[in-house]
């Protein structure tokens, strides 16, 4: 039997787009040749090694656990939310353009949001809705393809929203 070669692009974009957005929200340091605090910095002279490695181990005791700061970096949770927030919509974009190369412009993604709040609210002919709402002046969205888009909204897009079905 023969086969037709496949013609749609592979979805791995969508699949790296958030794990690369993980990696670079873990990667953050504050640039080469920083070292802890507590850490010996490797440039120092054979001297303040050696006073270093001779001094007798007096770790002073751990500060009790109310004088600690409560969250030592509060920019480092939105920072992650925002990385997860760009990658949903890139996924999101990618997904679109899959279905019609004319999708997936940053006006979509308000569109995205009220189609998911219609399958939320379970609208009759959704399908037909996607089609009108995703169509422009330019470009006609076929039911078929609002349905593929209702598809793709209520499997990834909606569910991470909390607005979902």
């Amino acid at each position: 039997m023969r086969r037709t070669p496949f013609t749609r692009r592979s979805g791995l974009p969508v699949v790296a787009a958030p794990i690369v957005a993980l990696l670079l929200a873990g990667c953050g340091n504050d640039g080469p040749g920083k070292v802890a605090p507590d850490e010996p910095s490797g440039g120092g002279t054979s001297a303040s090694v050696a006073e270093t490695s001779a001094a007798p181990d007096t770790a002073s005791p751990q500060p009790p656990a109310d004088s600690l700061p409560a969250d030592p970096a509060p920019d480092t949770g939105s920072m992650v939310d925002e990385a997860f927030e760009a990658a949903r919509i890139a996924a999101l974009q990618s997904a679109l353009r899959y279905v019609d190369p004319a999708l997936g412009a940053p006006e979509d993604i308000a569109k995205a949001d009220a189609q998911c709040v219609d399958l939320r609210r379970n609208v009759p002919h959704a399908d037909q809705v996607a089609a009108r709402r995703f169509s422009t002046a330019n470009h006609r969205v076929t039911e078929a393809d609002g349905k593929r888009i209702n598809t793709i909204l209520s499997n990834t897009y909606c569910r991470s929203t909390g607005s979902g079905p």
